[in-house]
């Protein structure tokens, strides 16, 4: 029946009927031409996708010497020497072969969900317009009057019934009404729009600087040269005049001359360089280029299934093993740290004792383990610090065994020293709040000039190492504390020590680079936390600590930093509320709060000495100081310098309990 059906059609020159009347196989609006071999629905096609011929071609070769590469890189990791024919190969056959059975599968697949969309909105659109159907019969069945059909009442004479005078008028009215309408819908739909991943890859290709540009900036600089060259012992003279001025500096750091100091920041950030270079330059842009393709109109539908999927799981395992169900959120994370980086340390120990050091091992091994734009690495340092929070742990009844997993398991791949969070941070920052009893206070360096950092970057690495929290705990006599930290701190650098006997080499680039990345990037961060202060009222929190709104990093609202010190048993997800419940006292004292940026360009601002760029971003809750007032009201709390009185002139001596400061809300 079937083959006669085809037969008949093609002697008619239409189509089979099941396929002219199939919902799922018609493409297009009604009206329209189905697209050929398309397998998004061209209403479903977000507006000004239409890419070229040519654009198809270069986005398809591409991505399949992309994952050409992916495969050389695995074939180099799997074999001892792979040859540059066997790289050849991987890269130029093996490459587009895969491409192209991912981009045939991922078409099947979405196009299968496209189908059970398009099934389920003709469903929908056919309800509606048998609902309409219906509604028109149920009008028409009533008088034109309004009123209700009597039985009592005539109809009215054909010759009585006014005759309906035509409006033409009214018919324009509305087509020119009608136009400015369509023109606004289709400027909002170019707002609405979101880049690609190929725009976001064109646009920057196309802001490179030609040949000609980059010529004429490196005649400027080799024209530059000589004045440079001549200006340059007078510049040495004068850093040297600034590294070596007498000045009035907290216990230990007195015993740590400034120009020891400083060499020690910059070599702790150049060994940290290269690696964390090729983090940055790989794992941002991937981020940006994911993002990009997500936000897409076609990912729509995944963008709101697959969170929900993942809190139907985190949602019930979280009321059955913690203690605050709220923090379910942290089950996914702990999940990629506590199981995906142990795979890959010991996958690359295994690679380093059969072949030695591997520059792809060690990529891999680093861009997974801090994830698109050190997403994995904030979420795992932000967990450490939250059980540091949690004396009484995150999990309760049997799964008690779990409370020191972030700290003592996960965060070790991470540089993170065990119970420093939970007994240094604790008892040291959450008692003077960047004051200078504070191990790791800034307050008395000059922060608006970017090489006070290097001289803050040891003073860092000793707190994270725990030797500056060790020697206040000894002097305070607080020899709990100190065996609990002794306890950590034995525990990790014993098994570096074993590691750097047994391979010196893979105990520096395993596992010494994340303690040291851990080191400068959250020196950075704390750095700028604790930057303001205002010199007419030194020991307000709400200026001490950053507050950023609309945070383009605000991982389990860290942003939130006044809360977090001046609240602390403030649960995360309450934050937001606290802000805003306290809201006048922030606007009280011209807050230090900022909006839509990240700590990131935040430092880069700091670093660059812009203060245009912090002023525009600072938020004036009052809404009355002005560009320049921003500015300046800036530049005067990064210059407050703090001396032996300390923050609030209450200091008397070092770690004295006098000066520890307690708020109350």
């Amino acid at each position: 029946k079937t083959l006669g059906l085809r037969q008949s059609a093609r002697r008619r020159g239409g189509r089979h009927p099941a396929r002219m009347t199939s919902p799922v196989r018609q493409r297009g609006t009604a009206g329209e031409a189905p697209t050929k071999g398309s397998a998004v629905p061209a209403e479903m096609k977000p507006e000004g996708w239409n890419p070229s011929g040519k654009e198809r071609a270069m986005g398809g070769l591409f991505a399949s010497l992309a994952v050409g590469g992916v495969a050389m890189i695995a074939i180099g990791g799997a074999q001892e020497r792979a040859g540059l024919s066997m790289g050849a190969v991987a890269l130029f056959i093996l490459g587009p072969i895969a491409y192209g059975g991912l981009v045939f599968s991922f078409k099947q697949i979405l196009g299968f969900f496209s189908r059970v969309r398009e099934t389920q909105e003709l469903a929908s659109s056919q309800l509606s317009k048998d609902g309409d159907i219906k509604a028109k019969k149920e009008e028409s069945a009533v008088p034109a009057t309004g009123g209700t059909k009597s039985p009592s009442r005539s109809p009215a004479p054909a010759a009585e019934k006014a005759e309906p005078t035509p409006q033409p008028s009214k018919a324009k009215k509305d087509a020119k009404e009608q136009a400015p309408t369509k023109a606004a819908s289709a400027a909002k739909k170019d707002d609405d729009y979101e880049p690609t991943a190929y725009d976001l890859i064109v646009e920057t290709w196309e802001g490179l600087p030609s040949a000609a540009q980059l010529k004429s900036k490196v005649g400027d600089l080799v024209g530059k040269a000589p004045g440079a060259a001549k200006d340059l012992p007078g510049a040495l003279a004068s850093f040297w005049g600034w590294l070596t001025r007498p000045r009035w500096k907290p216990y230990p750091w007195v015993h740590l001359p400034d120009p020891i100091a400083f060499a020690w920041g910059v070599i702790e950030v150049l060994f940290i360089a290269p690696i964390l270079g090729l983090e940055i330059v790989i794992t941002v842009p991937a981020m940006e280029l994911l993002k990009a393709e997500w936000r897409q109109p076609r990912f729509s539908y995944y963008r709101e299934r697959i969170p929900e999927l993942v809190r139907s799981v985190s949602r019930p395992l979280a009321r059955l093993t913690m203690r605050d169900p709220r923090n379910h959120s942290y089950l996914p994370w702990m999940a990629i740290g506590g199981i995906l980086t142990p795979i890959l340390f010991f996958w690359a120990l295994n690679r380093h004792a059969k072949y030695g050091l591997e520059f792809t091992t060690l990529a891999i091994y680093h861009l997974m383990r801090v994830g698109p734009r050190l997403q994995i690495f904030a979420h795992i340092h932000t967990l450490a610090h939250k059980e540091g929070h949690a004396h009484r742990g995150f999990f309760q009844g049997p799964f008690r065994v779990l409370n020191c997993f972030c700290e003592w398991w996960v965060g070790p791949f991470y540089g993170v020293v065990p119970w420093n969070y939970y007994i240094a941070h604790m008892k040291i920052h959450h008692r003077w709040h960047n004051d200078v009893d504070d191990v790791h206070t800034n307050l008395d360096l000059q922060r608006t000039n970017p090489l006070s950092f290097f001289l803050y970057v040891p003073r860092f690495t000793l707190y994270w190492m725990g030797l500056s929290p060790l020697a206040l705990f000894i002097k305070r006599r607080e020899f709990t504390l100190i065996a609990k930290l002794l306890y950590g701190m034995i525990t990790y650098y014993g098994l570096a020590l074993v590691l750097f006997l047994w391979n010196p080499v893979f105990c520096i680039v395993y596992w010494l680079f994340p303690h040291m990345e851990a080191c400068v990037l959250l020196c950075a961060i704390s750095y700028l936390w604790h930057a303001f202060v205002e010199e007419s009222d030194p020991g307000n929190q709400y200026v001490n600590s950053v507050t950023i709104l609309d945070g383009h990093d605000n991982v389990w609202n860290e942003d939130f930093h006044v809360v977090h010190h001046h609240a602390p048993n403030t649960h995360w997800t309450d934050a937001p509320k606290h802000f805003e419940t306290n809201k006048h006292l922030y606007a009280s004292v011209h807050a230090t709060i900022f909006r839509n940026t990240e700590e990131g360009k935040l430092l880069q601002w700091l670093f660059e000495q812009n203060w245009d760029a912090m002023a525009e971003h600072y938020v004036d809750l009052n809404d009355k100081l002005t560009h320049e007032e921003k500015k300046a009201l800036i530049v005067r709390r990064l210059s407050v310098v703090c001396d032996e009185k300390g923050r609030d002139g209450k200091r008397v001596e070092w770690a004295a309990t006098s000066s520890i400061r307690e708020f109350e809300e």
